[in-house]
C-alpha cells in the first residue's frame, strides 16, 4: 500500500483515538462532578455513591450493547459524531434540570436508601450510554480499516481508559478545586460537542458556536444555585472534600458544607457560641477543671476555638481540620485572626493523632456531620488513641447527631458502647429533653475517672470548676441522662467493622433533613431569572434544530449534511 493510500486511513484512526480518549475523560469527569450536586441532597454515603456509579456502569454497559448492534449496519464516523454530539448537548443541560428534578425527588418521592436512584438516574444515564456507543463503534470503523481487530481494539480500548484516568485526575486535582460545578459541565458538554465536529459539517459548528455564546454571555444569573439558599450567599464554592456555602442571614453568617449547617457566627459578636451543641463544649471544665492544652477534631467555622481562646486566657488551643479551604474561609469569613495559643493542623485528625507526642486536657470532637460520619473517627482503636492522648485527667467531649432511642438511635448507642470499652466514664447530654427526637445533638463526655456523678454532684463541681457560668445558657443538667443507654442490639464499631452509613439512619437510610440544612424541602423548587428563562428557551429550539439534523445524518448516510 503507497503512502498516498495510506494516509487517510492514519488520519482516520488518529481521529478515532481522539474521540475515545475525549469520551473516557468525559465520563469519569461527570461522575464526580454529578456527584457535587447530589451529595447535599441525598448524603456522602455508600447509597449515594453505590447509585451513581452503578448507573455509570449500566449506562455504559447499555451503550456498549447498542453501539455494536448500530456499528454493524453502515457503520459511518459522522454517525457516532453526531451520538457524541447529543450527549454533549444533554450534558450542557444538566445544570438547568439538576434543581427541577432535585426538588421533584425530595417533593414526590418516598424518601428511603432508593432516593437518589431517581435524581442519578434522570442526570447521567442518557449522557452515558451514549458515551457508551463510542467504544465499540470506533473499533468497528477502525478495524473495517485497518483489519487488525486485536490490536486496534485493544489500542483503542487502552486510549478510552487513559482518557478516563486523565479525566479523573484533571477533575479531581484541577477542576473541582478551581471552577464551580455549572461550569465545569458546560465545559465537558461543549468539549464533547467540539470534539464531535472532526466528523460533521457546517450547521452542527454553527449550533456549538451558537450554545457557547449562550451560556457564557453575562446574565443576572444561571440558575440561582442548583438548590435555593435563605439567606445571601457570600461563597459559593467547591472544596477537596464537599460543596461549600457561606450564607448571610439575619446577622447570622453560617457555613454550610455539602447543603448541611457545620457552623454559625453572629457577625456582632464573632466569638460568641450561637449553636446550642456548640455551648456544650464547656462541659469539659466541669469534670476536669485544669484545661491548659485542648484539642478540637473540625474546625468549621472555627466557633469553638475562637470562643475557647476568649475564655481560657491561660490554655493553649490546637485545631486539626482536613480541608484546607475550610480553614481558609474561617480565617477570611469568620473573624479567624491568628493568636500565638493556637495552632491549626492541616490533616486528617486520626493521623495527627498518631502521629502526635502532645497529651492534651480537653479533646473535643466535632467531625461529625448530620449526612456524613468519618467511620474510622468512631472505632474502637480510635477511642484508644485518643486516651493515649490524654493527661491522667484528661476528658473527651464529643458531638453526634442522632435520638437515645428508638429508630434512629443506633448509631450513637453503638458510639456509647465502644466509648465504654476504651473509657470507664460516658455521660450523654441530650441538647433537648425529649430523648426520641430525631436529630438532635447529643454531647457524650468520656472521662477516666471510675465513678459516675448523679446530676446534684455535678452541680456542685460546676460551682467548684467555674464552669457554671460557662453552662449557663444550656440545660445540660435538666437534659443529662441519667440511665445507661441500652446497647445489647448494636456491635462496638472497630476498624474492621463499622457499618455508620447503614446506622445513621436505618429507618430511611437517608440523611436527616432538619434545620441544620441550607435548604429545606418545602423549598427544593427551581428558580430561574427572567435571563436564565430566555437562555433555556433558545437552547430548546437549538435542541429541536440539532434533532432534525440528527435524523436527516441517521436516515441517509449518503445524504450530506451541511
Amino acid at each position: 500500500m503507497t503512502y498516498q493510500k495510506l494516509k487517510p486511513f492514519q488520519d482516520t484512526f488518529f481521529h478515532l483515538c481522539l474521540v475515545s480518549f475525549t469520551s473516557g475523560a468525559v465520563v469519569m469527569s461527570m461522575e464526580l462532578i454529578v456527584s457535587r450536586i447530589l451529595t447535599p441532597v441525598f448524603g456522602s454515603s455508600i447509597y449515594t455513591w453505590g447509585s451513581l456509579i452503578g448507573l455509570i456502569l449500566a449506562g455504559l454497559s447499555l451503550g456498549y450493547f447498542l453501539g455494536g448492534r448500530i456499528s454493524d449496519n453502515d457503520p459511518k464516523f459522522r454517525k457516532i459524531c453526531s451520538i457524541i454530539f447529543s450527549a454533549g448537548l444533554y450534558i450542557v443541560f444538566i445544570p438547568f434540570i439538576a434543581p427541577g428534578i432535585l426538588g421533584f425527588t425530595l417533593n414526590a418521592l418516598p424518601q428511603n436508601q432508593f432516593s437518589s436512584l431517581f435524581a442519578t438516574f434522570a442526570l447521567v444515564f442518557f449522557p452515558t450510554t451514549l458515551l457508551g456507543f463510542v467504544s465499540p463503534y470506533v473499533i468497528k470503523l477502525g478495524t473495517a480499516t485497518l483489519h487488525r481487530v486485536g490490536n486496534i481494539s485493544g489500542t483503542l480500548y487502552s486510549i478510552a481508559t487513559i482518557g478516563s484516568i486523565f479525566g479523573t485526575f484533571l477533575t479531581i486535582f484541577v477542576l473541582i478545586p478551581a471552577i464551580d460545578v455549572r461550569t465545569v459541565l458546560f465545559g465537558l458538554g461543549i468539549v464533547l460537542m467540539a470534539i464531535s465536529l472532526l466528523g460533521l459539517k457546517t450547521w452542527p459548528k454553527i449550533i456549538t458556536v451558537a450554545v457557547i455564546i449562550i451560556l457564557f454571555t453575562p446574565s443576572s444569573s444561571i440558575v440561582t444555585g442548583l438548590m435555593p439558599h435563605t439567606g445571601t450567599v457570600i461563597l459559593e464554592t467547591e472544596t477537596q472534600y464537599s460543596h461549600l456555602d457561606i450564607v448571610d442571614f439575619n446577622n447570622k453568617r453560617t457555613l454550610y458544607l455539602n447543603g448541611m449547617r457545620h457552623s454559625q457566627m453572629d457577625k456582632d459578636n464573632p466569638n460568641e457560641l450561637v449553636l446550642e451543641y456548640t455551648k456544650y463544649f464547656h462541659l469539659g471544665k466541669l469534670f476536669n477543671p485544669q484545661l491548659e492544652k485542648i484539642l478540637f477534631v473540625g474546625g468549621g467555622g472555627f466557633s469553638g476555638p475562637k470562643n475557647f481562646l476568649e475564655n481560657y486566657p491561660d490554655s493553649l488551643i490546637d485545631v486539626v481540620e482536613i480541608d484546607s479551604e475550610v480553614i481558609k474561609v474561617a480565617k477570611t469569613y469568620f473573624s479567624l485572626s491568628d493568636n500565638p495559643r493556637l495552632q491549626i493542623f492541616n490533616e486528617d485528625a486520626r493521623t495527627f493523632l498518631i502521629n502526635s507526642d502532645d497529651k492534651y486536657d480537653l479533646i473535643i470532637l466535632d467531625a461529625y456531620a448530620t449526612d456524613y460520619v468519618p467511620f474510622h473517627l468512631l472505632t474502637q482503636e480510635f477511642f484508644q488513641i485518643l486516651k493515649e492522648r490524654l493527661e491522667p485527667n484528661g476528658v473527651v467531649v464529643s458531638n453526634l447527631l442522632g435520638s437515645l432511642e428508638g429508630d434512629t438511635s443506633d448509631l450513637p448507642r453503638s458510639v456509647y458502647k465502644t466509648m465504654k470499652s476504651s473509657f470507664p466514664t460516658v455521660y450523654v447530654f441530650p441538647t433537648a429533653k425529649d430523648p426520641i427526637i430525631i436529630g438532635q445533638n447529643l454531647i457524650f463526655v468520656a472521662t477516666q475517672d471510675n465513678e459516675q456523678f448523679d446530676k446534684k454532684t455535678l452541680e456542685n463541681l460546676s460551682y467548684q470548676s467555674n464552669a457554671n457560668d460557662l453552662l449557663a445558657d444550656t440545660s445540660y443538667l435538666e437534659n443529662y441522662y441519667v440511665s445507661e443507654m441500652r446497647t445489647e442490639d448494636v456491635p462496638i464499631l472497630t476498624d474492621n467493622f463499622s457499618p455508620v452509613e447503614i446506622m445513621i439512619n436505618p429507618v430511611t437510610s437517608r440523611p436527616y433533613f432538619n434545620e441544620d440544612s441550607v435548604f429545606s424541602q418545602e423549598e427544593s423548587r427551581i428558580w430561574f431569572s427572567e435571563s436564565v428563562v430566555v437562555k433555556i428557551g433558545l437552547l430548546m429550539a437549538i435542541v429541536f434544530a440539532w434533532w432534525y439534523l440528527f435524523r436527516g445524518i441517521w436516515k441517509n448516510s449518503d445524504i450530506k449534511i451541511m
